[in-house]
């Protein structure tokens, strides 16, 4: 990553050298795009210094979810449709009565398959989307229950782009997001890319969660086989994104790898100009990014009893998960990612540690998130004098 440090946004930089001189072996990137231009890029520690990439988990499902978005910008999709409209198989079991929004804000309930799916599957969406369609929900439809998608989510947006695209998500990613931004950021990495690539480290707390395979959150990560690769089977998250199978397959789920200049880059470039990247305008308009970003469903989880709110495929704010204003659209990762824009304040922002962080009452990103958020406001009420 390009080394860049403000003026305004060096308080950034300094809450990351503070934690960084306060606990062993912590290596994180963050970087935050302002106006359109670039205003803090930054990391320490070693482990994520220099070019490093990493896996970025369900900062992944963001980016998806930005490709869903042009094809709504296109008119190929329509968020108030029923999602039969494009994947008439996926009716069955009253799910007909399902729209593209409630499938990509986590409300379809086709959490996973209980017992979990063999490897040809897991790795396969299109396959693994033939099964999701003929599954009846694990709730009832219509009472805006919400569950977190963890696997099935992506590969529900990548059935969703081949129906309207003819093109697997990853290429629409690659060519019309990735591409034209000349980014680090990849839904599917090339090996070429490998000796850049840097592992997930295991999580700070050492305590594995026991995941029940028959409960909704032990369907939503595929638990009871594991995640079987050619390999051999895996059972952490951590281990899951250093396989280099699955990077290089990418699930739209959590299989993307970036470095956070690149994350927040794009989240930037979504809703306004970058001229550093020769975008002269967002690749989505106002239109589109209100419209994909509006919130569709917000509620206690019924994978993990906490409270999540979603648009139409992005993780929104909440009190619990305070990361941006009511118009910021984006998604964490498994690894306490977070990566997102917020075009109230202007904002692209992107955060990578090295590993999942552990159980905190507001986690790294947020706090600085909130920092910049700060940071804006402050410039805002100086300009008015």
């Amino acid at each position: 990553m390009e080394s860049v440090i403000t003026d305004d946004f060096a308080p950034l930089a300094q809450a990351m050298q503070d934690r960084a001189a306060a606990e062993e072996d912590y290596s994180a990137q963050l970087a935050v795009y302002h106006r359109g231009a670039l205003v803090l890029s930054h990391s320490v520690g070693e482990h994520l210094s220099g070019d490093a990439l990493t896996c970025v988990f369900s900062c992944t499902k963001g980016l998806s979810a930005l490709v869903i978005a042009l094809l709504v910008q296109d008119g190929l999709i329509d968020p108030a449709a029923p999602i039969t409209d494009y994947w008439p198989e996926f009716g069955t079991h009253g799910k007909g009565k399902l729209s593209v929004g409630e499938v990509l804000s986590h409300q379809a309930g086709v959490l996973g398959v209980p017992g979990g799916v063999p490897s040809r599957v897991l790795m396969n969406s299109s396959e693994y989307a033939k099964i999701l369609a003929t599954m009846p929900s694990i709730w009832p439809l219509g009472q805006n229950t919400v569950g977190y998608h963890a696997i099935t989510m992506g590969v529900l947006m990548e059935e969703l782009v081949r129906r309207v695209a003819g093109k697997e998500l990853k290429d629409v990613f690659e060519e019309r997001i990735r591409k034209p931004l000349g980014v680090d950021a990849y839904i599917g990495q090339d090996d070429s890319l490998e000796p850049r690539y840097r592992d997930v480290l295991p999580g700070a707390s050492a305590e594995q969660a026991f995941f029940d395979p028959f409960s909704p959150a032990g369907l939503a990560v595929n638990s009871a086989s594991g995640f079987a690769l050619d390999s051999g089977p895996v059972y952490n998250w951590h281990e899951l994104a250093n396989a280099r199978q699955v990077r290089r397959l990418g699930p739209a789920s959590m299989g993307g790898v970036a470095d956070a200049q690149s994350l927040a880059a794009i989240y930037a470039a979504s809703f306004g100009p970058v001229p550093s990247l020769g975008a002269a305008r967002g690749f989505l308009t106002e239109d589109t990014w209100s419209r994909v970003s509006a919130e569709l469903v917000y509620g206690h989880d019924r994978t993990s009893g906490l409270l999540q709110a979603f648009a139409l495929g992005f993780m929104k704010a909440t009190a619990r998960n305070d990361y941006g204003s009511i118009f910021a659209y984006g998604h964490d990762g498994a690894n306490s990612s977070l990566a997102f824009a917020d075009p109230a304040y202007q904002l692209g922002f992107a955060y990578i540690p090295s590993r999942n962080e552990g159980e905190k009452s507001t986690s790294m990103g947020v706090q600085l998130s909130q920092l910049a958020r700060q940071v804006v406001i402050g410039k805002m009420m100086q300009a008015k004098g």
